[in-house]
């Protein structure tokens, strides 16, 4: 496992601001608190992706649904199917429930609304993002 992944990186970077935007601030989240966690909230999504949630959902993915990195993938991807899952979850739980902002019971019942909203940004837009600013910020080539 590579602690530095250049994709991990883009896609943690956009969506820990999409999601709170879209879920914390109607909820009563400032927007100026929203965008100052901002980079603490990437710093942990970018690790637990990558300590954690990605091989966790590569496995599942492979288990489940036969998932194979390289695997072309449209409107279904397996592995952010997991991902999103996991990650919609764990996030609001660190750092809505521990504040005050989301009681336990909210976190439970918008789990699936979230879920459903992170894997179609992260699989239709954010995913297809990432890998070109990779390739374009960090030269990243997945072919190598």
């Amino acid at each position: 496992m590579k602690l530095w992944n250049p994709i991990a990186f883009f896609i943690s970077l956009i969506m820990s601001i999409i999601m709170p935007l879209i879920f914390a601030t109607p909820m009563g989240m400032p927007v100026e608190i929203c965008f100052l966690m901002w980079p603490v909230r990437w710093v942990v999504a970018y690790f637990l992706v990558n300590l954690i949630v990605h091989p966790l959902g590569l496995k599942l993915a492979g288990k489940v649904f036969g998932f194979k990195l390289g695997m072309k993938t449209g409107l279904w991807n397996p592995l952010a199917f997991f991902i999103s899952l996991i990650m919609s979850l764990i996030m609001p739980l660190i750092f809505g429930v521990p504040i005050g902002q989301l009681p336990v019971d909210l976190l439970i019942y918008l789990w699936p609304v979230r879920w459903v909203v992170a894997y179609f940004i992260v699989s239709q837009a954010v995913n297809p993002l990432a890998f070109k600013l990779a390739a374009k910020v960090f030269g990243f080539n997945p072919m190598k």
